[in-house]
């Protein structure tokens, strides 16, 4: 591998993740004119200048054409006028087609199933499921989505610009160059998509809340829009009337545009009061309504998504792209810890967790000391980062102490330490794929002794082959394929694994779901409905999960297919389709496709009455 080459995957690991893994909410983009692969999968626009990234004092200089205000520059003007500022560093925005909340005309039509899709003898129906075996009573089994993905209305009723919006806008920061603008215009079409939840026997729905939506300014000295706060109230109801049960996520990855200029989000601990102030006044406006809470999506994804292309233009001065991930798991941390703390003082009803991605992997050479202990680091880095410190030691894995300096790595303060145990009442998982883990090919030792590795800190590969060159699972949309496969077999594994670890009374699957192979190329809809190896992804995995129940009594209370409909998968646009209903986005009609029939067969016949 050239020089150049080894620059660009140490910029991947450590600067550009997001585009490497988009668990479960967005697929890995290939490369686009002007871009260069790293052997991670990971892209970087090919203008990026990457300083080495091992020492503290790397840069990156952002591409041409990047628009984002130095940092810090901006002054806090909470008026009509300075809205709009931010507004500017955004752009012009699409205006939804209405702005009003569509009422549903109920029931909502059903059409009639599709036929089974083998022969009995082959394969049985979702309801032929290991029929014995039911579900908990009180089980969770519905769809998810996220605010940015799916809200549309940007700028209605009040809301504040996030990140997503500008980024959706800069040079290769969206594959298709797709925005969140009108998308699938959730923000009033709400009603429809409820109902049509409630209508084929689901129960539940994990949606997010836009924090620009009720903080446009973000901070905590900034006003509130009521707006906002009447919207998501009126969202939580409807929920509730149709039998749906409301599960709220606080943050998922939409950072409102104002506290990354005004002093670079998460990279600075100014952002740990700002999001406790926001977490309060949403918990205190849908009290004894909402029951489940998360505070965060996949907080590891999105601590690794700012430092890379276009983000690293809104990192705080007292960062580098090197330590901006590690700075920011450590502010993010303490904003749960603390969000959670007000959650108890305050008795909110309910309970509160946050979500975790990726998987603790397998050693892609069994017997191999160096690829055992490579899923150790898989897992520390990977899910214990925030794990450990919520559910076992109230730190972080003692993998990341030994290897990073704090110079990289803020260490917590014994009190910081107190208030992360115990900061989490269930584990939530989104655990799309379970794939195979290596040691680099020179050695586990040379690489974590050598700041300078391609691989350092995390000193592993995940591998999409056995070491007979098949694969761990089928392959989804060539959009993924650089991290998502269907994987079954594992599932079991997996999630004994995570419960071992990270031990808790209560497990959700909060995301699981699958970009059906060259969905996005179809234009006939019966073959855009026809999503068979999503529907049989799922019905492997919730086959899985009962015997994991059943026979090794892993406490799985929901599961939340990942997507309630087609939306925006962040840097792959709407070209990467997880969605169980497709979205015709000039109509924005929805229509079922196969998968939904099959989850709702599923649930129906497991469901314990």
């Amino acid at each position: 591998m050239s020089s150049s080459a080894f620059q660009w995957l140490r910029a991947a690991l450590l600067i550009a993740a997001l585009q490497a893994h988009q668990s479960g909410v967005g697929a890995a983009q290939p490369p686009s004119s002007g871009q260069s692969r790293t052997s991670s999968g990971t892209t970087l626009p090919a203008s990026t200048t990457v300083t080495d990234v091992s020492s503290s004092t790397s840069t990156v200089t952002v591409p041409t054409g990047v628009n984002f205000p130095p940092v810090g520059s901006l002054k806090q003007d909470f008026s009509a006028a300075g809205l709009e500022r931010l507004w500017d560093i955004v752009g012009s925005v699409e205006p939804p087609p209405f702005t009003t909340t569509r009422v549903p005309q109920l029931p909502i039509p059903i059409p009639s199933p599709p036929p089974p899709l083998y022969p009995s003898w082959f394969a049985p129906t979702p309801s032929d499921i290991l029929p014995n075996l039911k579900l908990p009573k009180g089980f969770l089994f519905g769809v998810a989505t996220a605010a940015y993905q799916v809200e549309g209305a940007v700028k209605n009723e009040g809301k504040g610009p996030t990140l997503w919006d500008w980024n959706s806008r800069q040079p290769n920061g969206v594959l298709d160059n797709t925005t969140g603008d009108v998308i699938d215009l959730q923000y009033y079409l709400y009603k429809e998509d409820i109902a049509r939840v409630a209508a084929i026997g689901l129960n539940a729905h994990s949606f997010s809340i836009s924090w620009a939506r009720i903080f446009p300014f973000g901070t905590a000295n900034s006003p509130v829009n009521q707006a906002g706060i009447k919207h998501y109230s009126d969202l939580i109801d409807y929920h509730i009337q149709n039998g749906v049960t409301p599960v709220a996520t606080l943050f998922h990855w939409d950072t409102p545009i104002s506290i990354a200029a005004y002093y670079g989000g998460f990279t600075d601990a100014r952002i740990i009061d700002d999001f406790v102030n926001y977490a309060k006044t949403v918990f205190k406006a849908y009290n004894g309504r909402v029951k489940t809470w998360y505070t965060f999506n996949e907080p590891r994804v999105y601590c690794s998504q700012i430092a890379g292309y276009p983000f690293n233009a809104t990192l705080s001065p007292n960062v580098t792209a090197a330590t901006a991930p590690y700075q920011c798991s450590y502010n993010l941390m303490r904003a749960h810890a603390a969000a959670v703390k007000a959650f108890r003082e305050l008795k909110i009803q309910g309970e509160i967790s946050f979500k975790n991605d990726d998987f603790v992997g397998i050693p892609w050479r069994a017997n191999n000391t160096d690829d055992i202990a490579a899923v150790e680091r898989h897992a520390a880095f990977r899910i214990g980062a925030f794990s450990n410190p919520a559910f076992t030691t109230g730190d972080w894995p003692t993998i990341m102490t030994d290897t990073l300096p704090p110079s990289f790595l803020p260490r917590f303060t014994e009190q910081e330490k107190k208030d992360n145990l115990g900061s989490a009442d269930f584990f939530a998982t989104d655990p799309y794929r379970v794939q195979y883990i290596a040691a680099p090919d020179d050695g586990l030792a040379a690489c974590v002794s050598n700041t300078s590795h391609p691989l350092w800190p995390e000193c592993h590969t995940v591998v999409l082959v056995d070491t007979n060159g098949w694969a761990a699972g089928l392959s989804p949309d060539p959009l993924s394929d650089t991290w998502l496969q269907a994987t079954p077999n594992f599932v079991r594994q997996n999630l004994k694994e995570l419960h071992t670890r990270w031990p808790s009374k209560k497990m959700y699957v909060s995301e699981f779901g699958f970009v059906e192979p060259f969905e996005d190329l179809r234009t006939e809809l019966f073959r855009i409905t026809e999503d068979v190896t999503r529907t049989n992804y799922f019905m492997n995995f919730l086959g899985e999960m009962l015997l994991s129940i059943h026979e090794d009594q892993i406490p799985v209370a929901g599961f939340f297919a990942w997507a309630m409909i087609d939306n925006a998968e962040w840097s792959s646009g709407t070209s990467a389709k997880f969605g169980i209903q497709y979205v015709n986005y000039t109509t924005l009609e929805r229509v079922y496709k196969r998968s939904a029939f099959a989850l709702s067969e599923f649930f129906k016949a497991h469901v314990d009455a």
